[in-house]
């Protein structure tokens, strides 16, 4: 069941790339613990809305965007992606981002690793700690069963199905701290029916844990079935 405090508000959105106009006076909110169907046909502008929110280089690097954006009632404009993910908004994108030759673990706590004093470290400082791999493990366990799949948190990305794969990346933004809001766009589509199913079966999941997710799907019965709203 969706909470009633406004997570995220877009107001009057709008975007021209040289003059070709993309995206014009575009108005939703999501609340906490509510997930938003976002459709569309192909390039009706869905990606690009979520590259605004997102604070992308490519929205910055071609004159901005109009309208105000508000997160948890604040005026937000991210400068880049990381003001994003610090602020507690995690993206899934189309591309993966991960690293072949890492395990899950890895990937799934990268940039935000687990380390243990070594006697090295704790002569010349911090930057000479090891990985402490079994807090990792750990940490990474626990993003992937909040899913609900099985996943061997030690497998190597390059030796994962391509489903697996997408699972990862979500895991990755669930594991950050205070994630508020995901946005997952078009994730089903390297999924089987199955794992659709789970991954809808997830999302409920993190909704009832409070957090928001913008879900954007062109399969139109996993909207219906899986959103508390929908925008079109």
């Amino acid at each position: 069941m969706s909470s009633t405090n406004e997570l995220l508000r877009l107001e009057n959105i709008g975007k021209e790339f040289n003059g070709n106009r993309v995206l014009k006076d575009v108005n939703f909110s999501l609340n906490e613990g509510e997930i938003l169907g976002l459709v569309g046909e192909n390039g009706a502008g869905k990606s690009t809305l979520m590259k605004i929110i997102f604070g992308m280089n490519v929205i910055h690097e071609t004159g901005g965007h109009e309208g105000n954006i508000y997160l948890q009632g604040k005026k937000i404009n991210f400068k880049n992606p990381k003001q994003a993910l610090e602020a507690g908004i995690g993206m899934v994108h189309q591309e993966f981002s991960l690293i072949p030759g890492f395990t899950a673990s890895e990937n799934i706590l990268l940039n935000t690793e687990i380390t243990r004093r070594t006697v090295l470290s704790s002569i010349l400082g911090k930057r000479l700690e090891s990985l402490d791999m079994k807090k990792m493990d750990a940490a990474a366990k626990a993003s992937i069963d909040t899913l609900g799949v099985s996943i061997n948190e030690k497998t190597l990305i390059k030796e994962m199905p391509v489903g697996h794969k997408q699972f990862i990346e979500i895991a990755r933004e669930i594991n950050r701290d205070k994630v508020k809001l995901i946005v997952l766009d078009e994730p089903t589509a390297v999924l089987t029916e199955s794992e659709a199913i789970y991954l809808q079966d997830a999302m409920r999941h993190l909704a009832d844990m409070g957090i928001g997710i913008i879900f954007i799907s062109h399969r139109l019965n996993e909207i219906v079935t899986s959103c508390d709203k929908i925008v079109v």
